[in-house]
């Protein structure tokens, strides 16, 4: 069974502009937009959800706009374990123009003080053993709100491990490096990333060959999304296909719930395999708006790619 950690969940909106916008104070009207209720977490759990995996998601949502994300998890299958906090849960939005975008993302949950029992997001999602004799796998993803520890993965990982869990782990910045000092079995920065981990940004073959190696004596398996271009997976790359990229919502969460599919879910198997299936999936999810899933169609056709 998967549990998905979201501590920053959020409507994912995607703007369409018709055309670039050229200066202060324009107005464009009848603009097209689309939202989704989405975060990392989410977006991984519903992505699992969709390979036919048994998924649990939690963490913190807001009292005052919870129905869509409640809707979203009871439409895919997915066990709504999330704790409800005073307030909404953010909003995003992707601007998108033919040829450019911009993104706004707003704080989560700016009202928890650091007094707030962090802990209990984490307890609920967690509570139990996988039926089946299955793996449990826990994916913690995403930024942590502004008051939450910065140990709070690190510690989850720490908790989790004990209890002979897989863990993963997609984050940034200190929560990171934290998370990454205590051991997690998957970890997928992306290649600005590293730069906190490692001191430096790859950009060459031989640059993600070393980061890979640095990283990999604290993590099991190491994979490096580099936009895009493809992904590098314990030091193996994977050239992504050509697709018309309407929005990266999503993307990488795509990648990494296909990897976790394909390497510790009902598809296990070959990590070659999977890194190809991993870049298919984050692919196709670029031509959807607002982190919307792609059709499993799309996904086997770029796969043969």
């Amino acid at each position: 069974m998967f549990h998905c950690i979201c501590m920053s969940p959020a409507i994912d909106a995607t703007i369409r502009l018709p055309r670039k916008p050229e200066g202060a104070g324009e107005i464009f009207k009848d603009v097209l937009e689309e939202e989704n209720a989405g975060g990392k977490g989410i977006n991984v759990a519903r992505w699992l959800a969709l390979r036919g995996e048994d998924v649990v998601c939690g963490g913190l949502l807001g009292e005052d706009n919870d129905r869509p994300f409640a809707r979203e998890l009871e439409r895919h299958g997915i066990a709504d374990r999330f704790m409800r906090v005073p307030g909404a849960t953010r909003r995003n939005e992707m601007i998108v123009w033919p040829g450019g975008s911009v993104k706004l993302n707003r704080a989560a949950f700016p009202g928890l003080g650091r007094d707030f029992n962090w802990n209990a997001a984490l307890e609920a999602p967690t509570v139990g053993a996988c039926g089946g004799g299955g793996q449990d796998v826990a994916v913690l993803s995403g930024s942590l709100p502004a008051n939450a520890p910065r140990d709070f993965y690190a510690n989850a990982i720490g908790l989790l491990r004990s209890r002979g869990w897989t863990t993963v782990l997609d984050a940034s910045g200190e929560a990171m490096r934290l998370g990454l000092e205590a051991g997690p079995d998957l970890i997928k920065p992306n290649a600005d990333e590293c730069e906190a981990l490692v001191g430096y940004v790859p950009r060459t073959p031989d640059d993600f060959g070393r980061a890979t190696a640095e990283l990999g004596r604290m993590a099991k398996h190491v994979v490096i999304s580099d936009g895009g271009a493809g992904a590098w997976f314990d030091g193996e790359f994977v050239a992504a296909p050509a697709v018309d990229v309407l929005d990266t919502t999503a993307a990488g969460d795509t990648l990494l719930a296909e990897y976790c599919h394909r390497l510790f879910g009902k598809a296990g198997g070959d990590c070659g395999a999977a890194a190809r299936w991993a870049v298919a999936a984050g692919s196709a999810a670029c031509t959807m708006p607002g982190g919307a899933p792609p059709p499993a169609e799309l996904v086997e056709r770029l796969m043969a790619r």
